[in-house]
């Protein structure tokens, strides 16, 4: 078990050595006013290309031994640990560290701050105002000035994110490095939420540590701080309360919150409602599902009306579909005319409605439905959607299925597993002093998936071998 452990240490140690730089310049600093973390952080300062892109070799290098260990402490969980106490100890662990890192792949925290501090210390509507606005307005201190690359729009996010947010940023004293760490330790909290409450579920520690040590939610939901931590949380937390506790009350609550923070989990209410009364006659199996899903949306129109002025607040959050960046369609832009692009793209989500309501239809009049299968077709669409539908990817979208893939089979499971552990790959890329971050993401998706499917076939080739070296034993 001892020697098991050393797995762990080094986990530790690469989680440090990935930490040493943001201490640095904190010790230095004593402040991340004016820290450009947009694409540009670097282990050591300078505008050398080959020494940026050392840098980013170093990161990811880092990334990739710690995301090793990991693989092997989930393969060998039950002979490193005594019981799911340990577990947490060292999540609790690795998981702070991680807290600790400046966001460096990101700058949206920033954005998270201004949007929400402007609705805190100025009162205004962050749907109809932006941070630009204020500034015109001659409104200048020492957050509104770090907002960064969105300030120049309103909230793209739900009115519960907003309502967190406001609360937050309010214990900051208009400080950018407190609120920096408030919105962080929030986040840390919540992580350590969604560890137990995925016990709770599965009472696998192999689970917690799935969740709790993947390296792209320490990056994505601890350094780069971002808000769909929440989303998952209230996702999770939704299946706690239709599983464990049959209650579909708390469940449509949890639904209307984790909508509430944005809107993609609207794909996954049909799959809960469908299941909690799969044993309901057709007709009354619909009209059950019609009337909660009803239910839903008028809890998630409730918590806007404190914002509302017209009903522009309601499509606020598509300003995030309308861009393009790092799908795999923007290939498109780079290889092709626009107008083509633009034919496609009309097309697909009429296509993906049309496939995504059939598949609801399929599962209406399925009298054997299990939440098994229930997951595994939810998944399936969810990553069709991220993937393809979505003209904007981001790698932290993954993290959106998360809450449902401890459900799947292993093939599933182990394919997801594979999606989240290569999606900070390319990111070395942005370790590049000189080029543009848009030009330089346009194909990340793409990237992704083909390191994806070089470790898949890696795993099976490897399966394959041990197979026939079975065989030949026997």
């Amino acid at each position: 078990m001892k020697k098991n452990k050393i797995l762990l240490y080094l986990m530790l140690l690469f989680a440090i050595l990935l930490c040493i730089p943001s201490i640095q310049y904190l010790l230095m600093n004593r402040t991340v006013d004016g820290f450009d973390a947009y694409y540009t952080y670097r282990l050591m300062k300078s505008n050398n290309e080959m020494i940026g892109l050392l840098s980013g070799c170093i990161v990811i290098g880092l990334i990739l031994l710690f995301s090793l260990c990991y693989l092997v402490v989930i393969k060998k969980e039950k002979q490193i640990f005594q019981n799911k106490k340990q577990v947490f100890i060292w999540i609790a662990c690795i998981s702070f560290i991680f807290m600790m890192i400046l966001p460096f792949l990101s700058s949206d925290i920033y954005y998270y701050i201004g949007d929400s501090w402007l609705s805190s210390q100025y009162h205004e509507n962050p749907y109809y105002t932006s941070v630009a606005d204020l500034q015109e307005k001659g409104i200048q201190d020492e957050i509104l000035n770090n907002t960064g690359y969105w300030k120049n729009t309103t909230s793209v996010y739900g009115p519960l994110w907003n309502g967190i947010a406001r609360g937050l940023v309010s214990l900051s004293f208009g400080k950018v490095t407190i609120a920096l760490f408030v919105f962080k330790l929030a986040s840390y909290a919540v992580h350590l939420a969604i560890v137990a409450l995925v016990y709770k579920m599965t009472k696998s520690t192999k689970c917690m540590l799935l969740y709790g040590l993947n390296p792209l939610v320490l990056i994505e939901f601890l350094s780069n701080v971002h808000n769909d931590i929440y989303l998952v949380f209230f996702t999770g937390l939704s299946f706690y309360f239709l599983l464990k506790q049959k209650n579909i009350y708390l469940t449509m609550i949890s639904l209307a919150f984790s909508i509430s923070i944005k809107y993609s989990t609207v794909l996954l209410v049909p799959f809960v409602l469908l299941y909690y009364f799969r044993k309901e006659k057709i007709l009354k199996k619909i009209g059950y599902c019609f009337i909660s899903g009803l239910a839903i949306v008028g809890m998630v129109v409730l918590l806007y009306l404190p914002y509302y002025r017209d009903v522009s607040i309601f499509t606020n959050m598509l300003v995030q579909g309308q861009k393009y960046s790092q799908s795999i369609l923007t290939i498109l832009l780079i290889k092709a005319d626009k107008k083509i692009f633009d034919s496609i793209n009309f097309f697909l989500m009429p296509v993906f409605v049309i496939v995504y309501v059939d598949m609801l239809i399929n599962i209406c009049f399925d009298k054997k439905l299990t939440w098994h299968k229930c997951m595994k077709i939810y998944n399936k669409e969810m990553l069709i959607f991220i993937f393809i539908v979505l003209s904007n990817f981001q790698k932290w979208y993954l993290l959106w299925i998360l809450p449902s893939f401890i459900w799947q089979n292993k093939t599933m499971r182990k394919f997801t597993l594979i999606l989240t552990l290569t999606a900070i790959l390319p990111s070395i890329s942005y370790f590049r002093v000189e080029g543009d971050p848009y030009d330089i993401g346009m194909t990340y998706s793409i990237k992704v998936l083909i390191f994806a499917g070089i470790l898949l076939m890696i795993t099976y080739a490897k399966n394959i071998c041990h197979k026939i070296k079975l065989e030949r034993k026997i």
